[in-house]
């Protein structure tokens, strides 16, 4: 398949995920409790800065008892369970402070690990601060089989070579330093290939923290991948470059992730209008197909176009509270009818409809206007603002962070309905894309019955959640129909990332 959103993984991850979206709505309130007691503890970061002497006494966290730990809020008995599944190292530096590194689980530790939303590593062990991970601590251990989502904390300072490689997760967030204090802030380094070999890790968020990513970190990892860091109203992140330049080796993208609230769309123009090309798709059957087996099936004689995301049954659009997509042009061909009403580009429109322009001559300078916006009526349920989640779409994964990142627009060109209506008809060949009432992008389409697909820059054009955003579509130039002088379009969608599935 040629659009990016139809891999060569999608059943797999379809298959996958309908196991995932049938417990995700009931761990949503348990990530809400989790994230919550995150953001409110206080946390004191031992320094990492002064080079460590390992004590001949260190202690190691091994020891396993016959009795099993409950439960509770008692910070005593949650210490004493973490170190019945930990391994762990107390180690000392010149300076006499002491810091703990994990090394792995205990023997026997299965007895008292239940993760549930995600894997989330202890502060302390021994009484002392976790600031490292030991190389090939967990190598070859099926982490995944447990939770696919792990958390480290911020006083974690190192993560050694080898150390997640193979371990069947999917994604990584390191929590957001307490920076209320007067020391420096250490530098997170993570050494050759720490998370290799798990061919489903897509999603890495570094929070606030500097990092330092050595060779192969995240060699056989998913094809494409998001590496994600925490960036402050009028304040660049120092991540930026080289995350983008890391990123920039591989088919990932570099994140931005803002930690504020906003009112208004983020777009990030460029100097000069971008000249996009289109991959051409084809039609699939959606959920008109009775047969659920065959909605997804593709063939020129199919009904429906778009991004199937957005055609099954109670997917990843069922947990929105709200959903807009008002499209306007600035005129339309009469009919007794109304079969040719800019409505019809909406992607449930099939086929059977299209817009066509009501203007003298073929159609140039006439334009469509799409006011959207997503949202569930909150400031992210599942964390503050600031806080990435790595969730499991129908189709594929997505970022949630309380933003809609736009990435790619589908556009049938031309009066669709059969190959004979539409060679009468004219056809788009060149139009202006505007973002909110300003130039971004010039789409130049092919002349073709067949979906057309336009990425746009990952990240260049995201709205916080339930803000509305503008799109706006001006034809530039066409091809001539051999009948009609008007000129149509049968669908035009623009597809995001932020939703969440359940």
């Amino acid at each position: 398949m040629e659009n990016r959103r139809y891999g060569g993984n999608t059943a797999n991850k379809r298959t996958k995920n309908a196991a995932d979206r049938k417990w995700l709505a009931a761990v949503f309130v348990v990530a809400v409790i989790l994230t919550a007691c995150q953001n409110t503890e206080t946390k004191t970061a031992a320094s990492a800065t002064v080079p460590e002497e390992q004590q001949s006494d260190s202690e190691i966290g091994t020891e396993m008892p016959h009795d099993k730990m409950t439960y509770d809020d008692n910070a005593t008995d949650n210490r004493s369970r973490d170190e019945k599944i930990y391994a762990y190292e107390v180690r000392t530096r010149v300076d006499s402070s002491a810091y703990a590194v994990i090394t792995g689980f205990c023997e026997g530790y299965e007895e008292y690990f239940d993760p549930g939303w995600e894997i989330v590593f202890p502060e302390t062990l021994g009484g002392a601060v976790v600031t490292e991970f030991a190389p090939d601590a967990f190598r070859n251990v099926p982490l995944g089989d447990h939770s696919r989502r792990v958390r480290v904390s911020s006083d974690v300072v190192s993560v050694g070579a080898h150390c997640f490689e193979n371990c069947g997760i999917e994604a990584v967030t390191f929590d957001r330093q307490d920076l209320s204090g007067s020391d420096p802030a250490a530098p997170l380094a993570i050494h050759e290939r720490a998370f290799a070999d798990n061919p489903e890790l897509w999603g890495i968020y570094f929070s606030d923290r500097t990092v330092i990513l050595e060779d192969e970190v995240f060699a056989g990892c998913a094809e494409t991948g998001y590496l994600c860091y925490m960036v402050f109203r009028d304040m660049p992140s120092e991540m930026a470059a080289p995350l983008k330049a890391y990123a920039a080796q591989t088919s990932w993208d570099a994140v931005e992730i803002p930690a504020y609230d906003s009112n208004t769309a983020l777009v990030d123009y460029p100097e000069t209008p971008l000249v996009l090309k289109p991959e051409t798709g084809s039609f699939f059957h959606g959920e008109n197909m009775y047969d659920a087996e065959r909605w997804f099936e593709r063939s020129d004689d199919a009904p429906d176009y778009g991004f199937p995301e957005w055609h099954v049954p109670c997917g990843e659009f069922c947990a929105m509270q709200s959903w807009k997509y008002e499209i306007e042009a600035s005129s339309t061909l009469p009919s007794a009818d109304g079969r040719y009403a800019a409505a019809h580009l909406n992607y449930w429109s099939g086929r059977e409809h299209a817009w066509a322009e009501g203007a003298p001559g073929n159609g140039i300078g006439e334009r469509i206007r799409i006011t959207t916006n997503c949202g569930y009526n909150d400031t992210q349920t599942l964390g503050t603002k600031g806080t990435a989640l790595f969730l499991d779409g129908d189709i594929e994964p997505d970022i949630y962070d309380g933003y809609m990142r736009y990435t790619q627009i589908c556009i049938v060109n031309g009066y669709a309905k059969n190959q004979q209506t539409w060679e009468k008809n004219g056809r788009v060949k060149r139009m202006l894309l505007c973002v909110e009432d300003r130039p971004f992008a010039y789409l130049e389409l092919e002349d073709t019955i067949n979906p057309q697909y336009f990425t746009l820059p990952f990240g260049a054009i995201k709205s916080p959640d339930s803000v509305d955003i503008h799109f706006e579509f001006t034809i530039e130039d066409v091809y001539e129909g051999t009948t009609y002088e008007d000129t149509c379009l049968s669908g035009l969608v623009i597809d995001f990332m932020g939703r969440r599935g359940h």
